[in-house]
């Protein structure tokens, strides 16, 4: 069964607050699914989405 997060232990995940996590939800910038009025994230998703960010980030420091 693949691992799942909630918001608490994304944040905890990516060394960041849960305030964060609901800033980046809240402009959808993280990728996420929710189950009535609850937010999760699927770990292999949010290890996409963290290298996702890093080649982006690379990207921009090679076209300065």
């Amino acid at each position: 069964m693949e691992e799942v997060f909630d918001v608490k232990e994304v944040a905890e995940y990516l060394h960041c607050s849960q305030s964060t996590i609901r800033k980046l939800l809240k402009n959808n910038q993280i990728p996420s699914f929710r189950v009535a009025y609850r937010v999760f994230f699927k770990k292999s998703l949010i290890d996409l989405w963290i290298n996702n960010q890093c080649f982006r980030n690379c990207e921009v420091i090679k076209n300065e």
